[in-house]
């Protein structure tokens, strides 16, 4: 729903003027759609915004965070929190029940508002929900040790595919780093050996020559994307990925109209932590080269991070959860890319038989030989 609705009153600006229905974004186009009389509606660009997205001094943002009311970061909207999975979320307005995207269990809608962080931009939905039901449907094809039963809800009827906005984190930076270590250049001593007829024969055996190293490097990032829910699995944000950043665009509640938008569970500084040891591995990517030789060892980096700049952003996914014997599993489609991942529960039954089908085979053939 649209975080600026302070009420269940449907906003003019996603009112379709012809049957006073809730317009909806259709994804991969610029249109608000009536599902009911056909209406479309082109989305209005916040006037005085343009299409750039200007990124916050991480300092200035933090101070911000201290008053929850600070008009420039903050909106009041609607939230629902599932009491099973911890998952806060917006919905639409007319909504009176419903299932948790995250772990499917049901909601109690309460209609509370709450101050919340507005998202500096987001990319729209590409991917509708009749090319994302396909590719889940594939996805759940080839899962060949899944049980039936649970393969069997992955049909048409069965369809709970819910269009859902995963918040994120984005962060730039700037990273000075010294460092000391080795340069290992590799040379080669001729050795000889016994092979197993007795004979004696050479070969070369490689060995290194270590070189003290020292030196600064500086790496500049942009974009470092940490997921700011704790609703999906730890490994989701690399396993969904890549989102093109070349799409997002500033925020604009009407491209949520008809989704769902999480908001999020892990704060901008627990991001930065995670924002840097991903920044981490680069910098020693980016020492290595410094360093250079054949082989490299580092023993110390020292990194000083400045002009550490965020976004609070919003990224789209089709998600699906089932609970099969009380357990939750989640399914997602990139509603950018189309990527598919998912978790799944396994067959124990089927495993067994396909290993017993393999001793058997073993079986046979050793005996036909």
């Amino acid at each position: 729903m649209s975080f600026e609705d302070k009420t269940t009153e449907i906003s003019q600006d996603l009112k379709c003027q012809g049957c006073g229905a809730v317009l909806h974004y259709q994804p991969g186009t610029s249109n608000l759609k009536c599902l009911y009389c056909g209406t479309e509606n082109q989305i209005v660009e916040n006037a005085g915004i343009g299409t750039a997205i200007h990124t916050i001094d991480y300092d200035e943002f933090t101070t911000a965070m201290q008053d929850i009311h600070d008009a420039r970061f903050t909106i009041t909207a609607e939230v629902v929190h599932c009491k099973n999975c911890g998952a806060n979320s917006t919905l639409d307005p007319h909504v009176t029940a419903d299932l948790c995207a995250f772990c499917a269990s049901p909601l109690v809608i309460d209609h509370q508002e709450k101050r919340i962080v507005k998202p500096h931009g987001l990319i729209p939905f590409f991917i509708d929900e009749k090319k994302a039901f396909p590719l889940f449907k594939k996805w759940a094809g080839g899962l060949w040790f899944a049980p039936n039963d649970f393969k069997r809800i992955f049909n048409a009827q069965n369809n709970r595919l819910k269009g859902v906005y995963i918040p994120f984190w984005s962060y730039d930076a700037k990273a000075t780093s010294s460092y000391q270590g080795q340069r290992g250049e590799y040379y080669y001593v001729t050795r000889t050996r016994r092979t197993a007829d007795g004979k004696s024969e050479t070969y070369e055996e490689q060995q290194t020559r270590w070189y003290y190293a020292s030196g600064q490097v500086l790496n500049r990032f942009k974009d470092v994307l940490i997921s700011a829910s704790t609703s999906l699995p730890n490994d989701f944000a690399s396993k969904i990925g890549p989102w093109n950043m070349e799409y997002l665009k500033p925020f604009n509640d009407q491209y949520l109209s008809g989704f769902i938008a999480e908001t999020f569970s892990i704060d901008h500084v627990a991001g930065i932590h995670a924002a840097k040891r991903v920044m981490e591995d680069e910098i020693s990517d980016t020492v290595r080269s410094d360093i250079g030789g054949d082989t490299q060892r580092i023993d110390d980096i020292d990194s000083v991070y400045e002009d550490i700049r965020l976004k609070y952003i919003l990224l789209p996914v089709w998600l699906s959860a089932y609970r099969y014997k009380g357990k939750s599993y989640q399914i997602m489609v990139n509603a950018f890319n189309g990527k598919v991942y998912g978790q799944r529960p396994y067959s124990f039954w089927k495993i067994t038989l396909f290993i017993l089908l393999i001793i058997v085979i073993i079986f046979l053939l050793s005996n036909m030989g």
